[in-house]
């Protein structure tokens, strides 16, 4: 039998051994805490401020989607009718054409590897499935009326907005057929089966929970895939229209954190992005809110945002023709009181979780054999 210095040094072994390994194959992405806080203070990684079509500017661009895998950032150029490609590992401000000739982009979904996009066509109605560097475009599924929005599930099936006619529509790889998942065609309100003018989507792939930028009544609608009632997660469930802290304008884009369920949302006519964690009632701002324009701290029609490994944000400044990046300078605990429904364990990172099952099992492995 071993004497207990000699168990002691294992157990210390295993523990460095799984927490390297853990390190290395399971941090995709730190975990932002529900209270982090970035700086006010954007810096400009793409575009000029003025619209034009050389490879460093943009002019209107209406989407975007950050490729966390291979750390780029997608663009809907839409003026210019491209999509633009630029690597956050680059120190160069230009940007690479990846699809042209493309009309009356709104929004843009780029799948896991990295080479195949969806792009929602609103005045074209459709969406079209390109593959990187193609020269064309395919329709995905039936005509989709002012096509706003965009997303894939797990198996491919492409869920689209149907602005033009509040709804919500998933289209199946199997059948080959589109149904309605959200909304009510042609008919819309504000009652829990009910949009208007719903525009973006974001799809939690973890539990199969999707939300809504429903517009026109300024909210963001939260749905289980199987069920057409939806729930207001933030801004007002009456539709009402605001500009404090309790009501959104105009929202476009929504994009959640998987692991802690908080919502980020480009609030456009507040020209802001807001923050609402769960159960809230109110949500704070992150970036913008200081009135129209195009100073560094200030955003002009905000249509997307996401956040790249380290934790910074991006955001779609639409009517100020770049792409904003806003810097993590905070990533602290949140206290308990914040929320008391809010679970211990969606605090932990994924990683400590991970390491603390593995270094269970090198424990036991270790205890077996000698």
């Amino acid at each position: 039998m071993k004497n207990i210095h000699e168990y002691s040094s294992n157990i210390f072994i295993s523990i460095q051994v799984s927490i390297f390994y853990y390190t290395y194959i399971s941090i995709e992405a730190i975990y932002i805490s529900p209270c982090a806080t970035w700086n006010t203070v954007g810096i400009t990684i793409i575009g000029t401020n003025s619209p034009g079509n050389a490879s460093n500017q943009l002019n209107v661009p209406q989407g975007m989607f950050l490729h966390q895998q291979n750390n780029t950032i997608y663009v809907a150029d839409t003026n210019n009718r491209r999509i633009q490609m630029f690597s956050l590992d680059s120190t160069s401000s230009t940007a690479i054409t990846v699809a042209s000739n493309i009309d009356s982009m709104s929004a843009i979904y780029v799948d896991d590897n990295g080479l195949t996009m969806y792009v929602a066509l609103r005045y074209e109605n459709r969406i079209e499935k390109w593959i990187k560097s193609g020269v064309n475009g395919e329709q995905v599924g039936n005509q989709c009326k002012q096509c706003t929005g965009v997303w894939l599930d797990n198996e491919k099936n492409v869920y689209m907005t149907e602005s033009g006619t509040h709804s919500v529509l998933r289209w199946s790889v199997e059948t080959n057929t589109s149904t309605v998942v959200a909304g009510r065609i042609d008919a819309h309100g504000s009652t829990s089966d009910h949009l208007y003018f719903p525009r973006g989507i974001y799809m939690n792939r973890l539990n199969n929970v999707f939300y809504i930028t429903d517009m026109r009544n300024n909210r963001i609608q939260k749905l289980n895939m199987n069920s057409q009632e939806s729930i207001t997660v933030a801004g007002s469930k009456d539709g009402i229209s605001g500009y404090d802290n309790s009501k959104l304008a105009s929202p476009i884009h929504v994009w959640v954190n998987e692991e802690s369920d908080v919502i980020y949302i480009a609030d456009s006519e507040n020209n802001r992005i807001q923050r609402w964690l769960p159960n809230a009632l109110i949500g704070n701002t992150i970036a913008g809110g200081a009135g129209r324009g195009d100073a560094n701290n200030q955003l002009s029609s905000p249509n997307a945002l996401a956040f790249d490994n380290l934790g910074n944000l991006y955001v779609c400044d639409g009517n100020n023709h770049r792409i904003q990046m806003f810097q993590l300078i905070g990533n602290q605990t949140c206290p308990i009181i914040i929320n008391c429904s809010y679970s211990l364990f969606k605090k932990i990172p994924t990683i400590s979780i991970n390491t603390i099952m593995f270094l269970s099992l090198m424990m036991l492995i270790d205890i077996r054999f000698n």
